[in-house]
């Protein structure tokens, strides 16, 4: 078992650079994209479930997050070069091989459901095929921002992903390029979603790892089923993984309108700490308003009440945590006069705070790992 391995490599997914062949004047990568189909297959799920279709919601957005994962092992490969004829057979059978090996790393318990998330991503399952849908999706949503921004080598790509979209055959994945076309009130959800990439995290320290809500909200995501299901399958805890990790998607959704503000400001004082809960639950209910009536109640736990006293609620706070611990301890081995005080500050706060079966784990394992296992 090397699960500290698995989780060093989900880490670096944010390294995985997209679009460079296009010189884009935004940047994207593996994490911030996984970030964004997690999200939109979220939504994807409600718009099924309102048309009668049921959909393995723990599937989707597994496969979602870990979709592009063996991507740390294989580099990103353009999709025109995926699909030439004389090289499709031996891509496949690489990123085949890179992510069972992947797989491999975890522990046997786990194993079973990663195979599904990370080597049958793109399957022709119901919830695969949705995330192969969503995926291009995004890629256009990225182009779309890209062509408005007047970059000058997206114009022939925006094109030919529309055309594709505006047909396609799932149901939901057509529903949503509808109200990007018709620019609905969905899109301004949509959009702020896109906007997480640039809602900068740690501003005031100096970083040598960039950090942003998005790759932020893809790494607690995929800690987050990571950890719900180990304390599901080795632990016999009663966690729903699903609910845990369509939280941790969505837990700073709203940080697309308010920006990250550093926590020793909003605390302040009691009385600060209030004024800005208020402040980012109604800002909260404005997005929800963006959403068809039907997927508000679900996404108002996800969003506003993601942190609420439930348990999964409590892992989601949890995972945050450790999201920041795992930031501070990539930092703090290039830059330790900025992080290492704080990296140890954070470390005592979660080892007093929680004694849940994961965070035992992630202490005596993964912490372990990341901070000596070099393969």
């Amino acid at each position: 078992m090397h699960n500290g391995t698995f989780i060093r490599k989900m880490t670096r997914m944010q390294n995985v650079q997209r679009w460079d062949e296009y010189a884009p004047h935004y940047h994207d990568n593996a994490a911030s994209h996984s970030f964004r189909v997690a999200v939109f297959s979220l939504i994807a799920a409600y718009v099924e479930k309102e048309n009668g279709r049921e959909v393995d919601l723990l599937d989707l957005l597994g496969k979602a997050i870990f979709h592009d994962m063996n991507e740390v092992q294989t580099g990103p490969i353009m999709h025109r070069t995926k699909k030439e004829p004389t090289l499709i057979g031996h891509i496949e059978r690489m990123e085949r091989t890179a992510s069972l090996g992947l797989v491999e790393l975890l522990s046997q318990s786990l194993r079973p459901h990663f195979h599904r998330f990370v080597v049958e991503a793109e399957d022709d399952s119901f919830e695969g095929r949705i995330v192969d849908g969503i995926d291009s999706f995004d890629a256009m949503l990225f182009v779309r921002r890209e062509v408005a921004h007047g970059s000058p080598h997206f114009d022939d790509k925006l094109e030919e992903m529309k055309a594709a979209l505006r047909h396609h055959p799932i149901d939901s994945v057509r529903w949503l390029f509808d109200q990007v076309e018709a620019e609905t009130d969905v899109l301004r959800f949509i959009e702020n979603v896109m906007r997480m990439d640039s809602v900068r995290r740690w501003k005031g320290r100096f970083n040598t790892i960039d950090d942003n809500d998005a790759i932020h909200g893809f790494r607690a995501a995929a800690l987050g089923t990571f950890s719900g299901l180990l304390e599901r399958e080795k632990y016999d805890v009663d966690v729903d993984v699903a609910e845990l990790v369509a939280r941790l998607l969505c837990h700073d959704l709203v940080e697309g309108v308010t920006g990250d503000v550093l926590g020793p400001v909003k605390h302040s004082t009691q009385e600060t700490g209030a004024a800005f809960e208020a402040y980012e639950r109604a800002e909260s209910e404005r997005l929800l308003g963006l959403l068809p009536k039907y997927m508000q109640p679900a996404f108002r736990r996800y969003m506003a009440d993601s942190k609420d006293d439930t348990y999964e609620g409590m892992l989601v706070d949890m995972m945050d945590k450790l999201d920041a611990l795992i930031k501070m301890n990539m930092e703090r081995k290039m830059n330790g006069a900025e992080y290492e005080v704080t990296y140890r500050e954070q470390l005592r706060k979660v080892q007093m705070r929680y004694e849940n079966p994961s965070m035992i784990f992630f202490l005596a394992y993964i912490l372990h790992d990341l901070d000596y296992v070099t393969s």
